[in-house]
């Protein structure tokens, strides 16, 4: 009734016959193509080696990317965060022991290498689920360029040395510091941004050279005159060709892509400073609708 990929996940051990595959050291995990599984369904299904029952993870760990048993991203992203929370404790602890000028080397470093992996594969989840990861970044933000001094002040002296009406503190004293300022005046972008960039990066390499094969026989041209470099959007989906075709047809416009000769250092470079200005625009110190919600919602204005 069902259709179930396996993948086994372990390491073996040597023993005097040579390398075996050790049963008590190996997990396997399956994906439901045809329907979501039910708990029966899961009870049914069991692997054996040597007669030794393998142990079911409801998750593992491919190319550095994590896959649940539910194929969605909330296992990867969970994952990720804390990657990121560890990231910026490190970077909160060596900062003041390096040159200011060598910060933004730093969060591209510790942090955004993280951050950016991946993202084309993960990072087309809503919203609320992206949030998490946002609110690392902004973290991190406010630990390497952010006002260290007048957040220390806040706290250097106790209530009963305050004036009287200024004793008890309002939520406007916890307001932490804007970040919007400081991802512009590092010309640094956001998640969202990023997913973007690198979305939109990929498959202009993807239409120019013709690989991997397998995603771009998945692309179609659209065969109006003018439109050589347009894709035919597909169906709605949270799948990667939906999301790049998207993204793709709106960039195209704004960097001026009319046939696919440009080299990528170009398109890098262009497209980076046109996300990074539409990022900058609306209010100076709040974030409002980003460069994805307005591809999202399909109201963005060339």
């Amino acid at each position: 009734d069902c259709f179930f990929r396996l993948r086994l996940v372990s390491v073996s051990f040597l023993c005097p016959g040579g390398w075996l595959l050790a049963p008590n050291s190996v997990q396997f995990s399956s994906w439901e193509i045809m329907k979501r599984p039910t708990e029966e369904d899961s009870l049914k299904f069991t692997v054996k080696i040597q007669d030794i029952a393998v142990k079911r993870a409801t998750e593992t760990k491919f190319l550095g990317v994590i896959i649940d048993e539910n194929l969605n991203w909330n296992a990867h992203i969970t994952k990720l965060s804390k990657k990121l929370s560890c990231s910026a404790g490190i970077i909160n602890s060596i900062k003041d022991n390096i040159p200011a000028e060598l910060h933004k080397d730093i969060y591209y470093t510790l942090f955004e290498s993280h951050l950016a992996y991946g993202i084309t594969v993960w990072g087309g989840e809503k919203n609320y689920k992206i949030d998490a990861l946002f609110k690392m970044q902004k973290k991190c933000m406010r630990i390497l360029f952010g006002d260290k001094e007048a957040y220390v002040d806040k706290f250097k002296t106790c209530a009963r040395t305050r004036e009287f009406d200024q004793q008890e503190l309002s939520a406007e004293f916890y307001k932490r510091e804007h970040t919007k300022p400081l991802f512009n005046s590092k010309s640094i972008m956001n998640v969202r941004n990023l997913y973007v960039y690198h979305c939109a990066n990929d498959i202009f390499k993807i239409l120019k050279f013709r690989t991997p094969i397998s995603i771009f026989e998945l692309l179609k041209f659209s065969q109006r005159a003018g439109k050589s470099t347009l894709l035919v959007t597909p169906a709605p989906s949270n799948e990667f060709i939906y999301y790049a075709s998207l993204i793709w047809n709106v960039v195209r416009d704004i960097i001026k892509v009319h046939d696919l000769n440009s080299k990528e250092l170009s398109i890098k470079s262009k497209l980076k400073e046109q996300i990074l200005k539409i990022q900058s625009e609306g209010d100076p110190l709040e974030w409002g609708k980003m460069f994805w919600n307005s591809l999202d919602y399909g109201i963005y204005k060339v």
